[in-house]
């Protein structure tokens, strides 16, 4: 008992003295005491977590299976990873219940101290960097300390990712709704965001600092392990630009009354909505988090691009960005593997209760994208369209037929409607007319082939093929010579 004592007021007194050295306050002459204060705090945390620090010194081999052997390059066995053979053995070893409890209670206290500088780096919000009388001056010393932080950071969430840190198991739903908790997994998450906002970024700069590349490296890794926070983060820190293409982000000069600005810098929205559609690439990520982070990323698709008010414009905010561009590479990535997902659950589960609410959230998506695309998406956006279509069809139960059937008619006539030019918006893209009309033939055909292949009893599959060919056999248009967009598009779907 007198040693445990002990032993708690030493670990206790390190970590005071770690803190200390982290928070001191001074120039350059200060960095290595403020690095060494950083090291040594997520040392103790990974040295007390349930993996121990093994876990984060893990580092494969070539995976060529080379080797320099007397100076020459030789085959040598299949890559493998340094301290595989000796992890098991350290985590298969019996532990005692009360020395496993006095580790837990270390941990926490060392976690608890990168909690406090979280604290200490949330004073630095509203203070004038360019203050230098300031004891919270954002400077390169600071910078470094945060660069050295996240890289610390990253090890020990490698430690703690199966234990401390794990994500757990959740049910499934509708949204990315999160509860903030005390977690250790949603103060870590917590604390990167704290660590962006003090980056101090050039938020015109075409390029990620350090700071925040290593912030986004390691969300992308929790995210990559189910961890629905560090979705919920990207997501923050992602806005409209998983939709909204890159280039015609706040376009032009800012001005005084744009007050879209979310206080994070274009580029690393770009980057977070791209680490958003990595993270499903992940062969680690669970079918249930797909799901639940799919189903978010469409329904902020449906607050940017639905047609949900009474004036029918579409709802993608304009201010303070210029001319925008729709785009769906990131809703793609996501639909590509979220649908797997959802048919995957939907077999094995006997009650379709919740995973109907799912596809009826992924049928409106597709509603949206078919009937409310502006007719500019028909020739910027046609190919990321069809995939969508494709995935969506591919995945769709049977029991969902009757209730996509009126959507795929409707998206046929629409497009049909595009490229015979009655949209009353068309005569404002006359330079881009062949273009849309070409993708609206495209859409129409994925629409018409996929009402073929679900149902091909429909009568919709009749009353369009009869539209279409009559329509260009009465047409006279062709006799004359004319060769409106509207003529070439009806010989193109005859065709």
């Amino acid at each position: 008992q007198h040693r445990e004592v002990w032993l708690t007021a030493t670990w206790n007194e390190i970590l005071r003295m770690s803190f200390d050295c982290v928070c001191i306050s001074g120039e350059r002459e200060t960095l290595d005491l403020r690095l060494a204060g950083i090291e040594l705090i997520t040392l103790c945390s990974q040295v007390s977590c349930k993996a121990g620090i093994g876990a984060a010194t893990n580092t494969a081999r070539v995976g060529t299976n080379m080797e320099v052997v007397g100076g020459a390059l030789r085959s040598v066995r299949a890559a493998t990873t340094v301290g595989d053979k000796n992890q098991g053995s350290l985590c298969s070893a019996p532990i005692e219940p009360e020395v496993d409890q006095l580790r837990h209670i270390f941990f926490d206290l060392a976690f608890s101290k990168l909690v406090d500088f979280r604290t200490y780096l949330e004073s630095f919000k509203g203070c004038n960097i360019h203050d230098t009388e300031s004891p919270y001056v954002v400077d390169s010393v600071m910078t470094q300390v945060l660069t050295k932080l996240t890289g610390e950071l990253s090890k020990l969430y490698e430690c703690c990712k199966s234990d401390e840190m794990s994500p757990g198991s959740f049910k499934l739903r509708l949204d990315l709704f999160v509860e903030e908790d005390h977690k250790y997994e949603s103060q870590l998450v917590n604390l990167l965001l704290v660590i962006l906002d003090n980056a101090d970024a050039d938020k015109t700069s075409r390029y990620l600092n350090q700071v925040q590349r290593g912030c986004i490296s390691m969300l992308r890794n929790m995210a990559s392990n189910s961890s629905l926070q560090a979705f919920k983060a990207l997501a923050k820190l992602s806005g409209d630009s998983m939709f909204v293409a890159r280039e015609t982000l706040r376009a032009g000069n800012s001005t005084d009354d744009d007050d879209s600005d979310d206080g994070y810098g274009e580029v690393l929205e770009l980057e977070a909505s791209k680490t958003v559609a990595s993270a499903f690439d992940s062969g680690d990520m669970s079918s249930e988090a797909k799901i639940i982070v799919m189903c978010s990323v469409l329904t902020q698709y449906l607050k940017i691009h639905g047609l949900h008010n009474e004036s029918g414009v579409n709802n993608i905010s304009r201010k303070g960005r210029g001319i925008f561009r729709a785009k769906y590479d990131t809703l793609t990535r996501v639909m590509d593997s979220g649908l797997e997902a959802t048919a995957r659950v939907d077999m094995s589960l006997k009650d379709k209760s919740v995973i109907d609410s799912i596809w009826d959230k992924i049928i409106d998506a597709v509603k949206t994208l078919l009937l409310e695309c502006l007719i500019d998406g028909y020739a910027n956006n046609s190919k990321s369209i069809l995939d969508i279509i494709a995935l969506f069809l591919l995945h769709l139960p049977p029991r969902k037929y009757s209730t996509v059937g009126s959507i795929l008619e409707k998206g046929a006539n629409r497009a049909i409607e595009v490229a015979f030019g009655k949209n009353e918006d068309f005569d404002e893209h006359l330079t881009s007319a062949d273009n849309i009309v070409e993708g609206a033939i495209d859409i129409f055909l994925a629409c018409f082939m996929g009402l073929c292949q679900k149902m091909p009893s429909s009568p919709a599959l009749k009353s369009m093929t009869g539209q279409i060919l009559g329509g260009t056999i009465e047409s006279s248009d062709w006799l004359t010579g004319n060769s409106s967009h509207q003529v070439r598009a009806r010989h193109k779907l005859a065709l």
